[in-house]
């Protein structure tokens, strides 16, 4: 830490009030200091030589306080779009958190014509993971799942995007997207895990995932959807794992009774 940065820290945690009255003696006593010295120095019979006097005081003082108030704001606007940042990603992974999947869900739902389907929704799950990080250690389980977010940001596009809810569960919404692709993807998704191993250079590490996809229906709730690939998630898992199930139904909102 340089010495600056040592002092702005230390002049952060101060209160409000303190901070005001500690520029405002800085400002006098340095506006004090100039001011005798010119009037000691520099012949001030005229008005025009006042207003000089006056103005070079004005900004050899400013302009010390202006920069630093100014790189005072700009460190507080640093940190708050840092803790913006942390509060909406993974640090594991680097994908986005269960809150963000859900607020980018929302938006892509609201934005789109209701007539129409806003995407697909993948849920993933790494199988057996407890026995990975019983049998190779946590710190290799970590690299299996920093793996697996690697795979799937790779494997979306633009408009699609990933999440870590939490442990070795992982979600996808791809915008705009059929069963068909939804599909086609999972595949590459089941097909990216087999490369873990190499990447991690463990030969005998064996990765797998289950994945379970709701393709969203017009006018149909995220949480409707959310719940319908969480469904079929489970029923890949009961199936045997390393496997995709689909649901594809027509979605009939209840019908309230008037």
């Amino acid at each position: 830490m340089t010495t600056y940065d040592f002092w702005m820290t230390k002049f952060g945690n101060l209160s409000p009030y303190k901070q005001v009255v500690i520029i405002v003696l800085m400002a006098t006593v340095a506006a004090n200091f100039l001011a005798v010295g010119f009037f000691t120095f520099v012949d001030l019979g005229q008005l025009d030589n006042v207003l000089i006097v006056t103005t070079a005081i004005v900004i050899i003082v400013s302009a010390p306080l202006g920069s630093f108030l100014v790189g005072m704001n700009c460190k507080l606007k640093q940190t708050a779009l840092l803790l913006d940042l942390a509060s909406r990603r993974d640090n594991l992974t680097g994908l986005s958190n269960r809150n963000e999947f859900y607020l980018q869900a929302q938006r892509q739902i609201t934005l789109t014509d209701p007539v129409r389907s806003a995407g697909a929704i993948l849920y993933i799950d790494a199988d057996h993971f407890k026995s990975i990080n019983d049998r190779f250690g946590h710190a290799v389980g970590d690299s299996v799942l920093q793996e697996i977010g690697i795979l799937l940001r790779s494997v979306i596009g633009e408009w699609d995007f990933a999440a870590r809810f939490g442990g070795e569960e992982f979600a996808l919404f791809l915008t705009n997207a059929d069963i068909c692709k939804a599909d086609w993807l999972s595949h590459k998704v089941l097909t990216g895990m087999r490369d873990i191993s190499t990447h991690l250079r463990i030969p005998e590490l064996n990765v797998t995932v289950s994945v379970g996809i709701a393709v969203h229906q017009p006018g149909q709730p995220l949480e409707e959807a959310l719940v319908a690939a969480d469904k079929c998630l489970y029923a890949a898992k009961n199936q045997g794992r390393n496997r995709i199930v689909h649901a594809y139904v027509e979605y009939e909102p209840l019908q309230r009774s008037i």
